[in-house]
């Protein structure tokens, strides 16, 4: 098994307007380039979607870690309760350890919003036909 990392930053309005192309049966799913509707279907992308690839747990969870840090002073809601960024380390960590897919999303100022994606790939839990968009096998 290894894990793709994916990272979008658009507006909800964009989103919304996008949001067939969302599903994994929309006309421009593929090319969208909106985040899909079920995390798995990353996988169902184009290989430029992927921000980034890691054969182990732990990078990925770094990884998304450093990303969330990028866009922590951009969130929103200040009086929201945000867990420490070793939290948020710990809890990907354990779930991309055992096989699950890991989103983060955020609202940024105005209508902005991000979502930080770790997909586990070759096979992915909940899409075992899914393909790796690099080509690569399990490891």
């Amino acid at each position: 098994m290894h894990y793709h990392g994916y990272f979008w930053r658009g507006s909800d309005q964009e989103r919304s307007r996008k949001a067939r192309d969302a599903h994994i049966d929309g006309p421009r799913f593929a090319a969208a380039e909106v985040p899909p509707v079920k995390t798995c279907w990353w996988l169902h992308k184009p290989a430029d979607r992927v921000a980034g690839t890691w054969e182990d747990a732990e990078s990925a969870a770094k990884w998304m870690v450093s990303r969330y840090e990028g866009v922590r002073a951009e969130i929103d809601d200040a009086t929201a309760f945000w867990a420490p960024a070793d939290d948020r380390y710990a809890s990907a960590l354990r779930d991309i350890s055992d096989g699950r897919d890991v989103t983060w999303q955020y609202q940024l100022g105005g209508d902005e919003r991000v979502f930080v994606s770790v997909v586990a790939c070759s096979p992915n839990t909940w899409d075992r036909e899914a393909p790796c968009p690099l080509g690569q096998q399990g490891a």
